[in-house]
């Protein structure tokens, strides 16, 4: 649209025109914006595997010693009843 002095106005709620440099700069941004989500996601899913592994080595070792220690009661009840 133009206006009584020729100037272009622009209509309320449309994005004006931009020149090929500002497109590319706003895409460029878009892409950097959607490349740090990316790797925000993937560092959340690595911790979430890290403490997964060590949740469950600490659950294994728990339930080992436990093991041990019954097994060794029980030949220390064997020793004492001889």
């Amino acid at each position: 649209m133009t206006d009584e002095n020729g100037s272009i106005v622009q209509e309320a709620g449309t994005q004006p025109d931009l020149t090929a440099h500002e497109q590319a700069k706003r895409d460029f941004v878009k892409a950097r914006n959607r490349r740090n989500i990316m790797i925000a996601w993937s560092l959340v899913a690595f911790m979430a595997i890290v403490f997964s592994i060590t949740a469950i080595r600490l659950m294994q070792n728990l339930a080992d010693r436990e093991a041990a220690l019954m097994a060794e009661e029980v030949s220390d009840e064997a020793l004492v009843s001889e």
